[in-house]
């Protein structure tokens, strides 16, 4: 496990693969990483149809945040407390942009308001949302067919090894 006096325990990678054929509803995937390797991972379909890839992104980041949450609680319980705000790594700059500032009201206010729980989270410095390119996101491994280079990368970063 990692040492306690250490300030960021894990962090977080999330994607979304927006708007599947059948249903319309997106894909929300996350992974959770220490310095050992994933902790929690996720790939499920969202509850909500998004109106947008920005929108589908936005719902992922605020789920995920429930889940950096719900990990602080988990290691302060187990005597490792998270001392900063858990990172979150997005590859979507509006996303991102709506969780931080309030401002994009016009292009938020019909998003229910659970899915605005980030932007407490954020304010409060609990999690904080960070825009990270998309040859860096590890969550890509949960979103589609990478080629062979990438795929192993973030095998290596989710600290997966064959036997």
């Amino acid at each position: 496990m990692a040492d306690p006096s250490q300030s960021n325990l894990f962090h977080g990678y999330v994607d979304t693969a927006y708007e599947n054929l059948d249903e319309h509803r997106s894909t929300t995937e996350y992974v959770f990483i220490t310095d050992s390797g994933a902790i929690t991972w996720q790939s499920k379909k969202q509850l909500t149809v998004a109106l947008s890839s920005t929108e589908a992104e936005y719902i992922t980041l605020s789920e995920v945040a429930q889940e950096a949450c719900w990990l602080q609680s988990l290691y302060k319980e187990l005597g490792y407390e998270q001392k900063h705000p858990t990172e979150i790594q997005s590859d979507n700059k509006g996303a991102i942009a709506m969780a931080k500032n309030p401002q994009f009201h016009q292009q938020a206010k019909h998003i229910k308001i659970k899915w605005h729980s980030i932007r407490q989270m954020i304010k409060c410095s609990k999690v904080s949302a960070i825009s990270c390119h998309g040859n860096q996101q590890t969550a890509d491994i949960l979103t589609k067919a990478l080629p062979h280079p990438k795929h192993k990368q973030h095998v290596s970063e989710m600290g997966i090894t064959t036997i």
